[in-house]
C-alpha cells in the first residue's frame, strides 16, 4: 500500500464522502498520485490545506477523472499561482463543485480573471480567494463578473 493509500484510509470519514488531508505536505508528486486514485470517486468534500500543492498539484486535481462528485474543495495555503488557478477555473471535471477555498496562495491577476471569466464560476456559492496576490485589476474582474453574481460568499481582499 502506498503512502497516499494510507493517508486516504486515515483521512476518509465513515461515509466515504469527506477526505481531510490537512498539513500532510504531499507536494506535487503526492497531489498527482491523489488525483488519479479511484478512492476519490465518492468524495464530496476534499480538504487539502498546507500540502505544498503548487500549480502542478492544482492542475493534477483539475484533470482528475475521479472528482465528478466533488462539491467542496479546500486548497488554502498551497503555493498555488495563476497556472493552477486557471486550470481549476476552467476544469469541467468537477461539475458539482459549489465551494472553492484558495485562501493564502499566490494567485495574481490572471488567475483572478480566469475565475471571473469562466462560465463554470456560475455554479459557485462560495469562492474564497482572500490573501492572494492579485491587484485592483483582479479585484475589479471578480467583483464585476457576471459569472459570479450569484456567488453568496466571494471572499477577496483589497487594501
Amino acid at each position: 500500500m502506498s503512502r497516499i493509500d494510507d493517508l486516504i484510509k486515515q483521512g476518509l470519514d465513515e461515509s466515504g464522502e469527506v477526505l481531510t488531508l490537512r498539513e500532510k505536505f504531499l507536494g506535487v508528486r503526492g497531489l498527482m498520485q491523489l488525483a488519479v486514485n479511484p478512492a476519490l470517486a465518492n468524495v464530496k468534500k476534499l480538504v487539502l490545506p498546507s500540502n505544498q500543492a503548487s500549480d502542478e498539484g492544482a492542475e493534477a486535481l483539475a484533470e482528475s477523472p475521479y472528482l465528478q462528485n466533488l462539491e467542496s474543495l479546500n486548497l488554502n495555503h498551497n503555493e498555488i499561482g495563476d497556472d493552477g488557478a486557471i486550470a481549476l477555473a476552467q476544469t469541467e471535471n468537477m461539475p458539482k463543485l459549489r465551494e472553492l477555498s484558495m485562501f493564502g496562495n499566490a494567485i495574481g491577476d490572471a488567475g483572478a480573471q480566469a475565475f471571473a471569466n469562466s462560465p463554470t464560476s456560475k455554479k459557485y456559492i462560495k469562492l474564497d480567494l482572500y490573501k492572494n496576490q492579485f491587484s485592483s485589476i483582479g479585484y475589479k474582474a471578480l467583483t464585476e463578473s457576471e459569472n459570479l453574481k450569484n456567488c453568496e460568499e466571494l471572499e477577496i481582499y483589497r487594501d
